[in-house]
């Protein structure tokens, strides 16, 4: 089943969407990790009449990402559950934005706003009467990606000195501080050798 799909093949009971997604159909952004294989979308749509349809589904697959503790590269699962409006829209086509609710008028006046082109900027355009779920992939997909990924929840992360995994093992500039080492590291407490004895006091 294409990702484009025209309302018209849509029944009133809805229509059931599984498909394959190819990555570079996604194409994230660097930072937000690399996909892997295959993703899963699986989800239905509705379309109450010509003009609106909401679509609700799944999309699962693989992902790496690089631990920003360690620095290393690791693969994880992802599950993405999401809903999405769409309107054909008579405004210039732009994908929704909800800073730009936020936005004011001259001289700091919140601008009258039009209640029904605020409830457009909320939705995803419809072109023709079809829908493209191709944006509204990708953009839940980067959603749902850590802010701060890590490949394990303990991640030691990298030695702040050598810049050794601290996850294979504790490096020499981590070692742990002796007994006698810590004699040496004050040295009130040693015992000087070959110090001269006192004299007797005599009586």
């Amino acid at each position: 089943m294409p990702l484009l799909i025209n309302l018209v093949d849509v029944p009133a009971e809805g229509l059931t969407i599984e498909c394959d997604v190819q990555p570079s159909d996604i194409a994230l952004p660097p930072d937000d990790g690399e996909i892997i294989g295959l993703l899963s979308c699986v989800g239905q749509i509705f379309s109450p009449d010509e003009r609106l349809a909401h679509f609700q589904g799944t999309l699962t697959g693989r992902v790496a990402r690089e631990c920003v503790r360690c620095l290393t590269i690791f693969e994880e699962d992802f599950q993405v559950s999401f809903d999405a409006d769409f309107c054909q829209s008579t405004q210039p086509i732009a994908l929704p934005d909800s800073s730009r609710k936020k936005k004011k008028g001259s001289r700091g006046q919140v601008p009258v706003v039009d209640e029904e082109h605020e409830k457009e900027d909320d939705m995803y355009p419809m072109i023709d009467h079809q829908v493209d779920l191709l944006p509204v992939l990708r953009e839940n997909l980067i959603l749902a990606t850590p802010l701060h990924p890590v490949c394990q929840e303990n991640c030691a992360g990298l030695c702040q000195v050598c810049g050794a995994n601290l996850n294979e093992g504790i490096c020499g500039c981590c070692s742990p501080v002796t007994a006698s080492s810590s004699l040496i590291a004050d040295p009130g407490s040693v015992v000087k050798k070959n110090a001269p004895k006192p004299s007797p006091r005599l009586a």
